[in-house]
């Protein structure tokens, strides 16, 4: 007889119960929502038996995915409103040009925002599209779809439906030809490096979430930031009523000439943005 809800795990071995348990919160963690759904299926998943461990395991693996996959592009869009979110694009079109840097971030339940911060992406990059033609905005994480005050790791203010980050616009350093993806896979961590004349107002402050990741950056030495296609984003935004605050590094600010006062500098305590930019609204 198969056991629901908790007291499933009282008919298994403490081994199998604990990495369940973990499993359901890693899932919560990455996704949100990926443990309750996990905790739901355990019982559908333990009627998946063969003779064959592996067989069993692949298969309600697979069954997971299933089922998670569809309540993430199915359900999940339709309970987010009632919380006050809605789901930003998983792919770019000619009317929205805007999409993930990467479709993991859709997959892992991350594009979530306050249906005012959609409309000013979307407005954004069809801006942004019309000065260059061609272009497509890409975001990186946003926020869950459900509940204020959970934290989307390892960002510490996106959790509130308000926030979101957008990758930079790059070029070829040879050609200068602008490129239509973000160095990153994931967006993050290409970092757009200060020149020595530069602003620092970090250098030589350590901080827990300032990363460096020096031995990745080889990896992205074949780009540049594009500074007019960034510039004209950041100037779009910066005039937009309903943003509260941009954030990018002072010396990225000073580079592009940007000077409008909501475009600012987040601290040396708080992740790097020269790698990304950071916005929010009211």
């Amino acid at each position: 007889m198969t056991v629901c809800g908790p007291f499933y795990f009282l008919t298994h071995s403490w081994m199998v119960s604990f990495v369940l348990c973990t499993l359901i919160l890693l899932f919560t963690v990455l996704t949100q929502v990926g443990g309750m759904v996990l905790w739901l299926a355990l019982p559908v998943l333990d009627k998946v038996k063969f003779k064959r461990a592996v067989s069993t395991f692949l298969t309600r693996a697979s069954l997971f995915i299933g089922i998670y996959v569809i309540v993430v592009m199915l359900i999940l869009p339709r309970i987010a409103p009632a919380f006050g979110r809605t789901a930003l694009p998983w792919f770019s079109s000619d009317q929205i040009p805007l999409r993930p840097v990467n479709i993991a971030f859709c997959i892992l339940a991350r594009n979530y925002v306050k249906p005012e911060l959609k409309i000013t992406l979307e407005h954004a990059a069809k801006f942004v599209s019309d000065k260059h033609p061609g272009t497509i905005l890409t975001y990186l994480d946003a926020n869950f779809p459900l509940v204020d005050g959970f934290p989307l790791l390892p960002h510490l203010s996106h959790k509130d439906g308000k926030k979101v980050d957008l990758a930079f616009f790059y070029q070829n350093k040879q050609s200068g030809q602008p490129l239509e993806k973000a160095v990153s896979h994931i967006g993050y961590w290409a970092y757009e490096q200060p020149l020595p004349h530069e602003i620092q107002p970090c250098k030589n402050k350590k901080s827990f979430l300032r990363w460096n990741f020096d031995w990745l950056q080889s990896y992205f030495s074949h780009a540049t930031l594009d500074e007019k296609r960034t510039k004209t984003l950041l100037t779009y935004l910066s005039k937009t009523p309903g943003i509260q605050k941009i954030f990018i590094e002072p010396h990225l600010k000073a580079r592009l000439a940007i000077n409008h006062s909501k475009v600012r500098f987040q601290g040396c305590s708080a992740a790097r943005h020269d790698d990304h930019i950071h916005i929010q609204i009211r």
